[in-house]
């Protein structure tokens, strides 16, 4: 898949998941059907930080590796950018439920960047 392309689908998909999570705060109701506005908000907000970090990261590279960066450095950024949108919702869910110190934080980063590293050494 060419790279501008794949950019392309990030960013509508950037835009669109902010768009929703946008009306899913303003216009659903959570004290009618709880699970189905977690869920939705869950996933929305973990799809446009997600997709807003990938466009991030990828400018990053893109200065780091001097303007040569091909779509394999597009779909790593996705991944690692997931895997920060999911370290902060999951510290969020910690601060709320009063779990939400700094060692637990740290061996979540840990175990996200071990994971990382895990899938990063199966692709090579």
């Amino acid at each position: 898949m060419k790279k501008r392309l794949l950019l392309g689908i990030i960013f509508l998909i950037c835009v669109f998941t902010s768009i929703t999570l946008y009306l899913i705060l303003q216009y659903l109701d959570p004290y009618e059907n709880k699970a189905v506005a977690l869920f939705s908000v869950i996933f929305t907000s973990l799809a446009s930080l997600s997709t807003f970090c990938t466009l991030i990261l990828y400018f990053i590279k893109k200065i780091y590796y001097r303007w040569k960066v091909y779509s394999y450095h597009v779909l790593t950024s996705f991944r690692q950018s997931f895997w920060f949108a999911l370290f902060n919702l999951w510290m969020l869910f910690f601060y709320i439920y009063g779990a939400g110190t700094l060692l637990t934080g740290f061996f979540l980063a840990a175990l996200f960047v071990l994971l990382e590293l895990f899938i990063q050494n199966l692709e090579n």
